[in-house]
């Protein structure tokens, strides 16, 4: 139980300081999310089947732990969806604007450089 709370809880904190869920897949959560809900399911067949609930009371390791995975994966889907959908697109957005800005940088210097130098060498040519 203590792992599996830990696990979480970091990534909650750093989407919140980030405003975004850029970085990491939405896909695993909502696989962990059916995991969860399976789990409590099967736990809720099989008391069914046995005529007896102490089947879901009985195992309460796994029914927190189903419990928890799900309290997680909705915070998450809401992050995702909801409270950082358009951040994620602009922190992209930005990324690329940024890349193509110390692209521009970068190849700037080297190109002057160079045409100032043939452009000196030519002018003692002459």
């Amino acid at each position: 139980m203590i792992i599996t709370v830990t696990k979480y809880i970091p990534q909650v904190l750093t989407n919140y300081r980030n405003q975004s869920t850029h970085g990491w897949s939405i896909l695993t959560i909502l696989l962990d999310f059916t995991g969860g809900v399976l789990s409590i399911i099967q736990l809720g067949i099989d008391s069914y089947i046995e005529r007896d609930w102490s089947g879901i009371t009985g195992n309460p390791i796994k029914l927190l732990l189903g419990n928890i995975s799900i309290l997680f994966d909705v915070i998450f889907m809401v992050q995702h969806y909801v409270l950082y959908s358009g951040n994620d697109r602009k922190q992209k957005r930005h990324k690329k604007v940024v890349d193509d800005v110390d692209d521009e940088v970068e190849d700037d210097p080297l190109l002057n450089e160079d045409v100032e130098r043939d452009e000196r060498r030519e002018e003692r040519i002459d």
